[in-house]
């Protein structure tokens, strides 16, 4: 007991005293419990007269591991218009999918799916005595150390680094730990990505929730660890984790098609793993549907005559009942963004052999080039629009990603943090927003940090009245300027988005950290306390010049 008080000590001072905060896997205790009612709206654009039209799609499942459950009962599935034919799949994993057909159709093809489930995950601690490398998988779990085009495991870059990942471990769970925080580490949220697979992800260190898989899974199939792909949906409603009577970490991630994966353990079976945000569990906002191979194996697709119809989907969702009862117990030193996890021991194999220092080699110097006067820099790539699907030879295939943005004219005041190491005269500053309507105006102000926080410090911007925003599809640049100039030391500053009247936008952000540390993202109810760290950078942009 008294470890774990001082391990929850430790973690509340380095989280909240310092000014530099490394993130950490923060281990929970506890469990939610959330039953959800869902309607999932699926719909193709039919621009002119369609000869045949063919859509297969996934039904949300129930299943159950060591530490998540998820029962759902029967859906209600309407179309519109009538098909011609429903045929019920069930493939060779055990997911279950729809078949459908519309013959010579003219007008917008609607698919409505709606069912309840009840989901909950239950964090204790737990010990596995599975050694690494595994000695004996099951016949049938085999094919998922399978090496296919979007999870390349047997090519000599993927097994190089795997080996060097791995090498100190004599547990699975150290070997799975170490390749999922490298993962975390080393990839950046990108939206739309040109491809999907696991080399793709590691060369250019970006993609969305299939590349971060897919690069998991490559990983420890190549360490011989099964692993599959988990495909579903997310829902936005956040959870918070209490660190103290007035602190909390902030969990959120956009409401759409997701996907994630399972790791198997000789002990426990399969295990609910997020790369983006969970270890050994999944939270209630993922619902899922399929596991196979790789992302082909659980994609909703459609093939059609003589062209492919647009597709479009909006998700929404109910919580009926909503209970979170977690508490961090202790927190690991990896990775860079948060991750949470149970308390998973591992007691398995030889103790490591601790690796010798390696020389210090001398850097060449670099020779240092005259700095451009102007800059520009922030957490600046951001799509206008999301992609939902993407076109594979004569197929439409649904991709897992969805709009990440934040309501920031409600009830709680958000704010960005950005360093800079010169001093700098502020120019402007720009947000990706999207105008919905309302009156009013939307501004900023740009303060200094106090230990970790907003300060009270700074400037003000000048007020945007909403009737002078252009109400445009998608998400763009608003440039916020200042009444005088603003000379910035050396130092941490918070963007803090504030509004009058009754304004309605939204601010996109990236999931993860792609700009700056874990921290660099917080919330508060509208007042000044910033008691909520996120776990994603906003979209910003800021044109300075150096003094």
């Amino acid at each position: 007991m008294g470890k774990n008080l001082f391990h929850l000590a430790l973690c509340l001072f380095l989280i909240f005293s310092c000014k530099v905060i490394h993130a950490k896997t923060v281990i929970l205790e506890g469990r939610i419990d959330s039953r959800i009612t869902v309607t999932q709206q699926m719909s193709f654009s039919v621009d002119r007269g369609l000869n045949k039209f063919m859509f297969r799609f996934a039904l949300p499942a129930t299943f159950s591991n060591k530490v998540v459950s998820q029962d759902t009962k029967t859906p209600d599935i309407r179309f519109d218009p009538e098909p011609a034919r429903i045929d019920d799949e069930i493939d060779s994993f055990g997911n279950r999918f729809k078949s459908v057909t519309w013959n010579n159709i003219n007008r917008d093809v609607r698919v409505n799916i709606s069912f309840e489930t009840y989901i909950k995950s239950d964090l204790t601690a737990m010990e596995s005595k599975a050694a690494f490398p595994l000695k004996s998988i099951p016949q049938g779990e085999t094919v998922f150390l399978k090496s296919t085009k979007m999870v390349q495991s047997d090519s000599a870059e993927i097994t190089a680094l795997a080996k060097e990942l791995t090498a100190k471990a004599s547990a699975e769970y150290e070997a799975v730990t170490a390749i999922l925080n490298h993962v975390s580490d080393n990839v950046k949220y990108t939206y739309n990505p040109p491809q999907y697979d696991a080399l793709y992800t590691m060369k250019t260190k970006s993609g969305n929730c299939q590349n971060y898989a897919h690069m998991s899974m490559a990983l420890l199939r190549a360490a011989g660890i099964p692993a599959r792909i988990v495909g579903g949906i997310s829902l936005k409603e956040s959870w918070k984790i209490p660190l103290d009577a007035n602190n909390y970490l902030v969990q959120s991630i956009g409401q759409g098609g997701h996907a994630w994966m399972e790791v198997y353990f000789p002990d426990f079976g399969w295990m609910s793993y997020d790369p983006q945000q969970s270890k050994q569990f999944t939270s209630t906002r993922h619902i899922k549907q399929t596991h196979g191979l790789d992302s082909t194996d659980i994609n909703d697709s459609w093939k059609a005559s003589p062209y492919l119809p647009e597709y479009n989907e909006n998700i929404d969702a109910k919580f009926l009942a909503d209970s979170i009862s977690l508490a961090p117990k202790f927190s690991d030193s990896a990775p860079r963004s948060y991750l949470f996890s149970n308390n998973f021991i591992a007691k398995a194999g030889a103790p490591r052999v601790e690796e010798k220092p390696k020389p210090i080699v001398e850097a060449t110097p670099v020779p240092v080039l005259p700095k451009e006067k102007n800059l520009e820099f922030g957490n600046m790539e951001f799509p206008n629009l999301v992609d939902l699907y993407q076109v594979i030879g004569d197929r439409g295939v649904r991709i897992m990603d969805k709009e990440t943005a934040e309501y920031v004219t409600s009830r709680h005041v958000y704010a960005q943090a950005f360093d800079i190491d010169e001093k700098l005269q502020i120019n402007e500053l720009s947000l990706a927003m999207r105008k919905f309507g309302g009156d009013g105006t939307v501004y900023i102000d740009l303060v200094s940090d106090d230990n970790t926080r907003p300060s009270l410090k700074g400037t003000r911007s000048q007020p945007l009245f909403l009737d002078n925003i252009k109400k445009r599809r998608g998400y763009y640049w608003v440039d916020f300027r200042f009444p005088d100039k603003v000379a910035l030391e050396k130092g941490r500053y918070w963007i803090v988005l504030r509004h009058s009247g009754e304004a309605i936008m939204n601010w996109f952000y990236i999931p993860g950290n792609p700009f700056g540390d874990s921290d660099d993202t917080r919330s508060t109810l509208k007042g000044y306390k910033w008691e909520d760290i996120q776990n994603y950078d906003f979209v910003f942009k800021v044109k300075a010049e150096r003094l």
